[in-house]
């Protein structure tokens, strides 16, 4: 399982997204959590987010990209662009942090 977000010190965009973005990473991170079926299993696991494709709203929402957005993409077009069969993209709002971190603690413990 493996997390991609600019803010984190590890990811290879840091650098450049702490410059260009002037130290503010956003709200939109993936998630790659080993399968397909574990990738809904999250999604359908938590409770305070929502399975909705827009972004930028005030609610935290996930979606299964390759199911979505990129469902008309082959699946070797989709990994191109980053799209796997196990990725989930999280876009957080505006809850209590702490809840959504429980809500996706809770949600990844009881995956298979």
């Amino acid at each position: 399982d493996t997390v991609n977000y600019p803010g984190l010190i590890a990811s290879p965009f840091h650098k450049l997204a702490k410059k260009q973005y002037n130290g503010f990473f956003g709200a939109l991170l993936t998630l790659r959590l080993g399968t397909k079926e574990r990738a809904f299993e999250f999604i359908n696991n938590v409770t305070i987010a929502k399975n909705l494709a827009n972004i930028g709203d005030t609610k935290t929402l996930v979606i299964h990209p390759l199911s979505t957005i990129y469902r008309d993409f082959s699946e070797s077009e989709a990994e191109k662009s980053g799209v796997y069969p196990d990725l989930v993209r999280v876009s957080v709002g505006l809850e209590d942090p702490e809840d959504i971190i429980q809500d996706f603690k809770l949600a990844l413990s009881n995956l298979k």
